[in-house]
């Protein structure tokens, strides 16, 4: 590893985790990264081998970047892209803030009171932390005049407040029906500044609570009195409250909707009122910061960790095809004395990079300028939906009735095995051939990101079918690697790295655990949460190694896969709300999840630099740390200066920050109307645990995933022909199929074309071509990027955007 190589990997990682939020989302532009093919590193290393490189080389023998340098630079670079656009920095800010603003029109929020269940929220009362609904109403009227805790609280009440627990008392039985009017009648009292009365509430309180006591009733902010009259009747009356849960850090403030770190932050400011770095409300995001931006990091490198662990299996022992990295390192290929690469020499290279680069400057001229007529890339197949009315109903069946090409990944195809772009290009249209037959049935084929639905729970047990694959074939090595990491020595196969990893991993996974159950989280299901993290991460990267595709969403999170295996009122609604809020800020979109990065970063130092990937670790960290740190304080300073998304902002102001709360709302109001709700949010240790109810047919469809990834795994193995890989059923019914599935289904066509009627040959003398439409098409999204950029520094305007890949 070189100097400049190292350097110039630095300047890159940097510079992506600058520029991602502006260009994404300020001025709208195809993303920087957006899925791990990202334009922004392997355009860069595209200008660097075809232009940069040569101009070098003019200059001297050494003056040129070697192969190795090349590929240490795209190491670093990719290790930054973990951050600024899709994954972390997308939600964090917005999903931990912006609750408390959609809490105001939410009226399923407002009547279940989901902020009191969050810790460090709201101190209101929900309808699950009161213990004796049945005796409250008839003691609290009987004590109306009583100097005690409840006839106090009966007297600060409004007259409709009273009269509310008037008429319940009057009933023999108390009508669930009455719950939520009751509530919200303790919650008027609670509010009252006059409750609190140290003559009748003689309790002790914390020590902060002790110093507002000592304001002046008047003088009180509401959170302050709030959580005064709560500690009061918890601590006068724990045989009918509950004290609020804890923890602190998940919601910004705690959910308090501060004018300015809120509403700036959504609607940003006037162009005459712009805020200093130093301006921002650091202090407010503190807590938040350090307990998700925590987790963010101990993830990254609880995967780095794991992917030096995985490399010397996957990359020597298993020799994995890596075709993205591989891309680069057929791409750098370059014999002494040549200018350019090898594959330059050939011109179906330059036919292909030139074609495609024109493709997509005519069809970014159509963007700009409508007059000018569009190359199309699309198909409009609509009319044989009436052929197939059951399919045209499936959730994506579009991308194969209006599919759109993507010439990257009909390249792409050509490098992976056949079995693989078959799989990837069936894959979908078995997914819309189930769905049709289950609609046909009455059983639609659902699926919801965070809920526990039967397509998500299908791809869930592929999941853990593809882990076992994972363990079963490198059950020996991976043997040895934890041998070694407690002490035992171990062959020369197993590298040092391997064995440092597994035993440094185990502290960021410690460290994730006490980061979750400081947030109030039991201990087992922190380590559920954190299992299933990593499952994901882990088995994304092996799709992304092993089979070439880049653009990759699991579409189901760890929230989901819990609450299908306990129910909702073994969770409990606390600790739901805080997985529901981990599972969007950690793997709502893991399109650019870091795991997949760092092993194509591993295969690039290891196989074109043949540098050990131990030299490689303190660059990689080091980008790791600085890429968090740059990412997260442009974001914030554009954020709270432009907006939090001035364009294509919907998903990450109204959907992210509202979807986990929602469903918590409806799952709240399904406890209410079983009368489950107080002993789910009430249960400890092992009575919740026995409390386990698990989602009527979600064991089903969890086991047939992993009954087709093995069966189809088993296949590879044991039938030469077998056409299919288990990829099929880890992918199908995501939004990556729905787009690509036709691209990956031509591209398997062109190569058994090329290969049945020219052979190995012919196979050998098209990759060039394969390579230059690869490189005229990451060219092209560099080009308008750069253009839409210019056009908005040189105008102030919102440049027009042409989008190379799916955003």
């Amino acid at each position: 590893m070189t100097l400049r190589g190292v350097i110039l990997g630095l300047l890159l990682g940097l510079g992506i985790s600058f520029a991602t939020f502006f260009n994404d989302w300020v001025i709208g532009q195809t993303p920087l990264i957006g899925n791990h093919l990202p334009i922004s590193v392997f355009g860069f290393a595209v200008v660097l081998l075809f232009a940069v490189n040569p101009l070098l080389g003019r200059l001297g023998p050494r003056a040129a970047l070697k192969a190795g340098e090349v590929a240490v630079v795209v190491a670093i670079g990719l290790a930054a892209c973990g951050w600024p656009g899709s994954n972390f920095y997308r939600a964090f800010a917005t999903v931990t803030a912006l609750p408390s603003h959609w809490l105001k029109t939410k009226t399923a929020w407002q009547s279940t009171n989901v902020f009191s269940y969050v810790p460090g929220a709201s101190a209101e009362l929900g309808q699950g932390h009161v213990k004796n609904w049945e005796k409250l109403p008839r003691e609290l009227t009987a004590q109306a005049q009583a100097p005690t805790p409840l006839g106090q609280l009966f007297r600060v009440m409004n007259t409709g407040s009273q009269r509310t627990f008037e008429e319940a008392a009057k009933k023999p039985k108390l009508d669930v029906a009455q719950l939520p009017n009751l509530t919200r009648a303790l919650n008027q009292g609670l509010a009252e500044p006059a409750l609190f009365d140290p003559k009748i509430f003689k309790a002790e309180l914390p020590e902060a609570l002790r110093q507002v006591a000592q304001v002046a009733p008047e003088k009180r902010a509401r959170e302050d009195v709030l959580a005064l009259n709560r500690a009061a009747l918890v601590a006068a009356l724990p045989e009918y409250f509950v004290a609020p849960p804890e923890g602190n850090g998940a919601l910004l403030l705690g959910g308090k909707a501060d004018p300015f770190a809120v509403d700036t932050l959504l609607q940003g400011r006037g162009a005459n009122a712009q805020l200093s770095l130093s301006a921002l409300p650091w202090k407010a995001w503190a807590p938040t910061l350090w307990l998700w931006g925590g987790l963010a990091m101990a993830f990254a490198f609880a995967s780095l960790c794991l992917t030096l662990i995985v490399h010397p299996q996957w990359s020597k022992r298993e020799l994995l095809a890596y075709p993205v990295a591989r891309f680069i390192e057929e791409a750098s290929e370059r014999k002494p004395g040549n200018l350019l690469p090898e594959v330059a020499q050939s011109k179906l290279f330059w036919g292909g990079a030139v074609v495609l680069f024109l493709w997509h400057f005519q069809n970014g001229l159509h963007a700009w300028f409508p007059a000018v007529p569009e190359i199309p890339r699309g198909f409009d197949l609509t009319a044989l939906a009436v052929l197939f009315p059951n399919a045209a109903k499936v959730d994506g069946s579009w991308g194969y009735f209006a599919p759109t090409l993507y010439i990257s990944v009909i390249a792409f195809s050509f490098f992976m095995p056949s079995q693989v772009s078959f799989s990837l290009g069936v894959a979908q249209l078995l997914f819309i051939a189930l769905g049709a037959v289950m609609l046909g049935q009455g059983y639609p084929l659902d699926g919801h990101i965070l809920d526990a639905k039967n397509s998500n729970l299908l791809r869930v047990g592929g999941f853990l079918g593809m882990a076992g694959v994972i363990l079963y074939t490198g059950r020996s090595f991976y043997k040895q690697v934890v041998l070694g990491a407690f002490g035992k020595a171990q062959s020369e196969e197993v590298p040092s790295y391997s064995i440092w990893a597994a035993r440094v991993l185990v502290v960021f996974l410690l460290f994730a655990l006490y980061l979750l159950h400081g947030a109030g989280l039991t201990f087992l299901l922190s380590c559920l949460f954190v299992l299933l993290t990593l499952l994901l991460f882990l088995v994304m990267t092996r799709i992304a190694t092993e089979t070439g595709a880049f653009f990759i969403q699991p579409y189901w999170a760890p929230v989901g896969v819990i609450t299908a295996v306990f129910g909702f009122e073994s969770v409990g609604p606390t600790a739901f709300a805080l997985l529901a809020m981990a599972s969007v800020i950690l793997t709502m979109d893991p399109r650019e999840a870091l795991m997949p990065y760092l092993a194509h970063a591993l295969r690039l130092v290891d196989r074109t630099a043949q540098t050990s990937p131990a030299k490689a670790v303190p660059w990689l960290t080091l980008m790791i740390l600085s890429g968090f740190v740059v990412a997260g304080t442009v974001t914030f300073y554009l954020q709270y200066n432009r907006g939090a998304a001035p364009v294509n902002g919907g998903w990450q102001i109204q959907y992210m920050p509202a979807m986990g709360f929602d469903l918590m709302a409806q799952h709240l109001s399904d406890s209410i109307a079983k009368g489950s709700l107080a002993e789910a949010t009430q249960s400890q240790g092992l009575a919740r645990l026995l409390m386990a109810r698990p989602l009527e047919g979600g064991m089903f469809w969890m086991g047939l995933g992993l009954f087709l990834v093995l069966l189809t795994a088993l296949g590879r193995l044991r039938l030469p022909s077998w056409p299919l890989h288990p990829v099929l059923f880890l992918v199908w019914g995501s939004t990556p199929l729905v787009h690509f599935g036709a691209s990956f289904l031509i591209g398997w066509m062109v190569k058994s074309g090329v290969i049945s009627t020219t052979g190995a040959k012919g196979y050998r003398s098209v990759r060039p071509l394969m390579i230059g439409l690869i490189a005229g098409e990451l060219m092209a999204g560099l080009f308008w990027i750069l253009v839409g950029a210019t056009y908005y520094f040189t105008t102030g305007k919102t440049p027009v955007a042409y989008s190379i890949f799916p955003g």
